[in-house]
């Protein structure tokens, strides 16, 4: 009698795993082997290379040639504030701001009853002290008959001839004061000192029947002031870096963002010969000529200076310098193509291109993106560029 054939069992998921695991790793096994045996380099290319291979760049000078723009402002040529030189009251004002006027011009008119009495009151003492002077030289004049008869003393005749001095001094006197109190009537009428612009009118004091007092003596005391705005004056501070290349009569262009279409020529006339110990800066001032009158002063500026350079820094990559903690270095190749590893001082950073300001000497070549690899006299292959 024969058995009945017994069921086929089945796997679990467990064994299918394993399979699978097992055939993964193989097949990575095979990857890493065929990458490797890519990649390492034969006998013979190993024994010919043995060099780090790297890149180089030249040191050049930078352009002699560049554009410095700095922030400017503008002020009026000349800014004078115009104040009364009388006490009195204002009697009439003529202009206005923004009105333009031509030197000489009458701005206001004050009324000085105080002074005009000062001035007949002297007047008067001119002719008392000119009578007093007259009586005083009679008396001398008699003085001298008398005292050839021995009438009066000789005593009496050197005081007499002192009061006639006296009299006389004080004719001098009473006429100076005259001339002064006449002299300060001429400011009744206050007059334009220049052709320019009225720039502000004081509301308080350059008002009808305002009280002109010059006890007070404050600031605000003036009447009006005035602008002279052709040419303007264009302030600038300038690094200290730059100085030796702002020389007098340099040319500028000044920008105005209200006249973008425009830009307006001037020229370097001074500077303050002192630089400003916080910010290292000194002051230059530029001078604009300004016929139409649209430059106005406090305006925000731009002013660009055509600077030459005669002695341009050396440039190099910015990818070429290797930071480190004692200080920025860059690789310089001998011609042996030896490694000479160098500090330097940096000077501006131009994005691509940094200036280097010592150790460096134009024409050397520097290691470009440098290996931490590289070393002191190391010897290095250098990449030759491909050439179409």
């Amino acid at each position: 009698m024969s058995r009945p054939i017994a069921a086929p069992r089945k796997r679990s998921w467990g064994h299918y795993f394993v399979l699978v695991a097992l055939a993964a790793l193989a097949v990575w096994a095979g990857f890493l082997a065929i990458t490797y045996f890519r990649q390492r380099p034969s006998p013979a290319v190993s024994a010919a290379s043995p060099l780090m291979l790297v890149k180089v760049s030249p040191a050049e000078r930078g352009s002699s040639e560049r554009t410095l723009a700095l922030p400017g402002d503008i002020t009026a040529f000349e800014d004078s504030p115009v104040y009364a030189r009388v006490n009195g009251y204002v009697k009439k004002w003529t202009v206005d701001i923004g009105a333009r006027v031509k030197a000489g011009d009458l701005l206001a008119e004050i009324e000085t009853p105080e002074l005009d009495q000062q001035l007949r009151q002297t007047q008067a003492l001119v002719i008392q002290a000119k009578a007093n002077a007259e009586i005083a030289r009679i008396t001398y004049q008699r003085y001298l008959g008398l005292v050839k008869i021995n009438a009066v003393s000789q005593q009496d005749v050197d005081a007499s001839l002192a009061a006639a001095e006296a009299r006389k001094a004080d004719v001098a006197a009473a006429e100076a004061e005259v001339g002064r109190l006449t002299a300060m009537t001429a400011f009744q009428k206050i007059y334009a000192p220049f052709d320019g612009v009225i720039g502000a009118r004081n509301l308080a004091k350059a008002t009808t029947g305002a009280l002109i007092d010059l006890g007070s003596h404050d600031v605000k005391g003036w009447l009006y002031r005035i602008y002279r705005m052709d040419p303007v004056r264009v302030y600038v501070t300038v690094p200290q870096n730059y100085l030796p290349m702002i020389k007098d009569g340099l040319t500028v262009e000044v920008l105005v963002s209200q006249y973008n279409d425009r830009a307006f020529a001037g020229r370097v006339v001074r500077n303050a010969a002192a630089l400003d110990a916080t910010s290292r800066t000194i002051l230059v001032e530029v001078q604009v000529p300004n016929p139409d009158g649209i430059l106005l002063p406090g305006m925000y500026s731009t002013a660009h200076f055509k600077l030459v350079d005669p002695a341009p820094p050396i440039v190099v990559p910015d990818s070429s310098i290797i930071v480190l903690a004692d200080g920025p270095q860059i690789a310089v190749l001998d011609k042996d193509d030896i490694v000479h590893i160098r500090k330097v001082r940096l000077g501006r950073d131009f994005g691509r291109t940094v200036e280097i300001l010592t150790g460096c000497e134009p024409g050397e070549r520097i290691v470009d993106s440098p290996s931490d690899l590289l070393k002191q006299g190391m010897k290095v292959r250098v990449h030759a560029p491909n050439r179409s």
